[in-house]
């Protein structure tokens, strides 16, 4: 099950504490990045609705939210919520009366909340473990108020109280409590104990940064805690031919990192290592639990056969190839193999009416209802465009026009239609022919060099998913230890 340690990053940049090893720039790098993403991201549109809410709610049911709050026993609540109401009221020049009720209120609470606050406190701070570690959050909440109350308008007929002192003194005993709490977890010489005292090392460090020796206690738990994953140095060769492309592409590294992606997905991703290793004996040296081994090669074609004799142009493309996955488990020396069968053939032959049947002329039937029909035409395209959307395929298509080297076409304008009184020049329809001269003239092409499919992207997905079907090598990548 995976983790998500908050305070992460704040903790290893102020104790210089990492996840595995001690050379920690690309992971505080691309980690602090991604968490300022996730932050700004998470945070701005809340905070953007508060604000907007706020301008739209009056100081009358700012207050009555303040007094139902107050009933509760949501003391900050309430006060947060009376001083909104003032402030707005007297902003707003409200009648007098208004800002009088919020202003009384917050004369009679406000002395209330810091008492009955520091009541609370206290009371934590002579209960059991559990309560001191929160009473540091209550004082919290008093000093923010009392802060707030201080650098707002209502500070001229409000005393404030300064519980600083007592707040970071309850922030010391949170931190003692945490911290011999952490000692126990790491004596229990588990990988799950160590993860825990890696969360409450964090704690303790966003209550008191530098507290004691948490940043060795945290280097040491993510050391202990961490598992290492050797992935083989083999390669997973795309050998790429078309018309216009004729290369070789190594997708190990793509595939490496979706494999990676699902390994964290599926366990604690701060408390993984991922090397490269070129044998289970020297995965094993490197201290990795498990040996990840991809290979094979994959074949990508497409060509266009032109038949001028005949009068046809058939575009064909296809891939295939049998990547596999070898994965072990050192502890128990299990491995489990998954080969993944990878096959795409699809085609479109074009056959030309004039030159494949030997004519120069149509009947009547055929030109009315095919070669100058938009719905005979369209049900042919899009029989057409289903093949290119199937794995596997092929259609045949028919046409009235010439055929020319290189695979182009000339779509004719009229045709010779044999009538009873004599055979007659009839115009083609402009639109009969427009969605053709599209699809033949740009989306074979495109076809032909794949640019309607992501093939590197589909193959990495369907030779992931393969090695996923295999219920072993599914288990292995999620249970790492056994």
């Amino acid at each position: 099950m995976a983790g998500d340690l908050s305070g992460l990053r704040t903790c290893i940049i102020q104790t210089g504490a990492c996840p595995g090893s001690a050379d920690n720039s690309d992971f505080k790098e691309k980690n602090m990045n991604r968490n300022i993403r996730r932050f700004t991201r998470f945070l701005l549109l809340p905070l953007m609705a508060l604000v907007l809410l706020s301008g739209c709610i009056s100081a009358a049911k700012l207050l009555e939210k303040a007094e139902r709050a107050w009933s509760m026993g949501l003391y900050f609540d309430a006060i947060d919520g009376a001083l909104q109401s003032y402030e707005k009221a007297v902003d707003k020049n409200k009648e007098q009366a208004e800002i009088d009720a919020s202003r009384e209120f917050l004369i009679e609470r406000f002395p209330l909340f810091n008492e009955n606050l520091s009541k609370i406190a206290e009371n934590q701070l002579s209960g059991t473990d559990t309560d001191k570690a929160k009473a540091w959050e209550t004082y919290q909440q008093l000093v923010q108020m009392n802060s707030r109350i201080g650098n707002s308008i209502a500070s001229s007929f409000l005393e404030t109280v300064d519980y600083s002192t007592q707040l970071r003194n309850a922030k010391d005993v949170a931190a003692q409590i945490k911290y011999v709490k952490s000692l126990e977890l790491i004596g229990q010489d588990q990988r799950s104990s160590y993860i825990e005292a890696v969360g409450l090392l964090l704690e303790i460090n966003n209550l008191v940064p530098g507290y004691r020796d948490i940043g060795n206690l945290l280097k040491l738990s993510y050391q202990e805690g961490t598992l290492v994953i050797a992935f083989s140095d083999r390669s997973l060769y795309f050998n790429y031919n078309t018309e216009n492309s004729d290369r070789t592409v190594d997708l190990r590294s793509e595939m490496d990192t979706a494999l990676r992606d699902y390994i964290k997905e599926n366990d604690y991703p701060d408390f993984l290592k991922f090397i490269t290793a070129g044998s289970v004996k020297s995965a094993e040296d490197a201290g990795a639990v498990l040996f990840v081994d991809v290979q094979g090669d994959i074949w990508i074609d497409s060509e266009v056969v032109d038949s001028y004799s005949n009068g046809s142009i058939t575009w064909t493309r296809s891939y295939e190839g049998t990547p596999s996955i070898l994965v072990t488990r050192i502890k128990d020396t299990r491995n489990e193999i998954a080969p993944v069968s990878l096959e795409l053939s699809q085609s479109v032959s074009i056959e030309f009416f004039p030159v494949r049947y030997n004519t120069e002329s149509l009947t009547q039937d055929m030109f009315y209802n095919q070669f100058n029909n938009i719905v005979w035409m369209t049900d042919q395209l899009n029989g057409a465009r289903a093949v290119l959307d199937d794995q596997d395929g092929s259609v045949d298509m028919l046409i009235w026009a010439e055929m020319k080297y290189g695979g182009l076409v000339n779509f004719l304008k009229s045709a010779i239609v044999n009538a009873p009184d004599g055979d007659q020049d009839l115009p083609i329809d402009v639109e009969v022919y427009k969605e053709t001269k599209e699809f033949i003239n740009d989306t074979l092409p495109d076809f032909l060099e794949f640019k309607d499919m992501d093939v590197e992207d589909q193959i990495i997905n369907q030779t992931f998913d393969g090695f996923l079907s295999k219920s072993g090598v599914k288990e292995l990548l999620t249970n790492l230890e056994g």
